[in-house]
């Protein structure tokens, strides 16, 4: 089976990639807008790149030679996905790609308005047999999205409140998703996948400060303070937008949801994000500590 991974440079492409590579029933084929600065993956034997860019329709023909299955993310940057990832679904149907798998996200049949509810429903509509992972919050966002807080500043600034939630490591769901493709028995099902526990920002504060040797406070911030403290740090006002959307999610309790699929389902235990902390605990150190 030919499968082709987009958004292969970001934490979930490239955890799939990590979680299937070697595998002899697969032929791994990644798609990106700049193949020749992908210099980890044109170095490596075990998969092939290929120039593709959601927004440049050229490119698809191509990419999807000979693909079967799809992992399909969809890039930040793509609000209009009826102009930007519709016509690429399109293109899937089309060229007779049979499975795709696509990183959704928690509780999406409640939340009409977002990205991913559209792009759920395209795929249904479309007919092409899917899988749905429907994850909770990522325990990348804190070395990704909130790391420079956490490392130069010693503090959270996250606008949730007292509101708590459910972590999952990026790896936990590309297991997930590697013993979904191709796999009949995961064909047309959605699957939310959580941790075990949940916690509020103070917890998360207290396993950084006692993991890192050093206090980090949990800052709670309002709205308007968070919209202006990511303004100043010259992040695009969309970008911002869709996290406070997010963290509202937070404050009023919908993110603490838990299931024990990702275990009974898939054999994956969830990683512990007091582990997941410890074992990255390098990202958060300032040179100047």
């Amino acid at each position: 089976m030919n499968i082709l991974i987009t958004g292969i440079t970001g934490n979930f492409g490239h955890a799939v990639y990590k979680a299937i590579k070697g595998r002899t029933d697969l032929q791994i084929y990644a798609g990106a807008r700049n193949p020749e600065r992908v210099n980890f993956l044109l170095e490596d034997p075990d998969i092939k790149v290929r120039r593709f860019d959601f927004l440049d329709n050229s490119t698809y023909e191509s990419a999807l030679e000979h693909i079967d299955a799809v992992v399909l993310v969809r890039p930040p940057s793509i609000s209009k996905v009826n102009q930007g990832m519709f016509p690429f679904i399109d293109a899937c149907s089309e060229r007779g790609v049979q499975h795709l798998v696509f990183l959704s996200l928690q509780g999406v049949e409640k939340k009409h308005t977002t990205p991913h509810y559209k792009i759920e429903n395209y795929i249904k509509k479309i007919g092409i047999p899917y899988t749905f992972l429907r994850p909770s919050f990522f325990m990348e966002n804190l070395i990704t999205a909130h790391r420079e807080e956490i490392r130069y500043e010693s503090r959270l600034m996250v606008p949730a409140g007292e509101g708590r939630v459910n972590f999952i490591a990026v790896e936990d769901i590309a297991q997930a998703a590697a013993r979904c493709i191709g796999n009949a028995e995961h064909y047309n099902k959605a699957y939310e996948l959580t941790g075990e526990e949940d916690y509020t920002y103070y917890d998360v504060a207290g396993i950084l400060s006692e993991e890192l040797g050093r206090t980090i406070s949990y800052e709670k911030p309002g709205f308007f303070q968070f919209l202006v403290y990511r303004l100043k740090k010259g992040e695009q006002l969309a970008y911002i937008l869709v996290m406070m959307f997010i963290y509202r999610a937070v404050r009023a309790g919908n993110a603490a949801e838990e299931t024990d699929v990702l275990v009974k389902k898939f054999g994956v235990k969830p990683t512990e994000l007091r582990d997941f902390i410890r074992e990255r605990s390098s990202y958060f150190q300032s040179e100047s500590l």
